[in-house]
C-alpha cells in the first residue's frame, strides 16, 4: 500500500509530506503527485501556466529526496489536468491507503484553487483524506 501526497511546492504541501512520514504504516511507500492544472474556463486559457512540467518535476524530485533522506521509499509523478480529478483518479489507480493534501496552494490563484481542490478531494474520495495546514 501507498500514501498519496498531493504536492505543489507550497508550505502546506511541504507539511503534507512531513505528515505522510508520520501517517504511513510501516513499510508503506509515499507517492508525491504534482498536478499541473489545465485551464477549464475559456477566459483563463490565455493566461500562461505558472508552473512548467520541468519546474513541477524539480519540486517533486526535491520532496522525494527529502523522504529518501528520512529512509522513506517514495516516487514522484507529474500529471496534467483537473487537479482534484487527477488526485482522485491516481489514488484509485494505485489503491492508495490515504490521500494527504495541503489546505491551500501557492500564489493568489493557488490559494483559492487548492482550497477548493482539498474540498473536492474530501467530498469525493473513496478512501481517507488528511488535509494539512
Amino acid at each position: 500500500m501507498t500514501v498519496l501526497v498531493a504536492y505543489d511546492g507550497s508550505d502546506d504541501s511541504d507539511k503534507a509530506v512531513e505528515r505522510a512520514i508520520a501517517a504511513r504504516n510501516e513499510g508503506e511507500s509515499v507517492i508525491i503527485l504534482f498536478v499541473i492544472p489545465k485551464a477549464f474556463i475559456k477566459a483563463l486559457e490565455a493566461i500562461p501556466s505558472e508552473v512548467s512540467h520541468h519546474k513541477a518535476q524539480e519540486f517533486v524530485n526535491a520532496a522525494v529526496r527529502k523522504l529518501s533522506q528520512r529512509g522513506v521509499t517514495s516516487i514522484g509523478v507529474v500529471r496534467e489536468g483537473n487537479v482534484a480529478e487527477e488526485i482522485l483518479d491516481f489514488a484509485h489507480e494505485l489503491d492508495c491507503s490515504m490521500i494527504i493534501v495541503g489546505s491551500k496552494g501557492t500564489g493568489k490563484v493557488g490559494r483559492f484553487a487548492l482550497g477548493s481542490v482539498a474540498d473536492k478531494v474530501m467530498r469525493h474520495a473513496d478512501r481517507p483524506v488528511l488535509v494539512v495546514r
